[in-house]
């Protein structure tokens, strides 16, 4: 006797610099590095540590999970105080129901 599980993973449309990604929700970006640097975005460190991948996030910050005391730190660090300024490798798709969520690297 055997049992097929199926998992679904919500898909969530990230736009990045006009760039359409499909990102799964739970993943952090950092991890995904190599598909979003496809995009556009440089990334150091990829752990929160050095600000390189700094993004503005102008649709669906309601989407992400906050910021951790990690990346709050380096975003005060490198003088980036705005609410829609987040570091990229950081980020976490929280919430399932979003219609899309638009990010723009400098």
């Amino acid at each position: 006797m055997f049992c097929i599980c199926v998992i679904f993973v919500y898909m969530a449309k990230v736009k990045v610099n006009k760039k359409v990604l499909d990102i799964p929700a739970g993943v952090r970006f950092g991890e995904l590095h190599h598909e979003i640097e496809s995009a556009g975005v440089e990334f150091g460190c990829t752990d929160g540590q050095c600000g390189v991948c700094v993004c503005t996030v102008k649709r669906g910050l309601e989407c992400l999970a906050e910021p951790s005391e990690q990346e709050e730190e380096t975003l005060w660090r490198i003088g980036e105080y705005e609410e829609n300024r987040r570091l990229t490798c950081q980020l976490v798709i929280e919430k399932e129901d979003c219609d899309i969520i638009e990010l723009e690297t400098d």
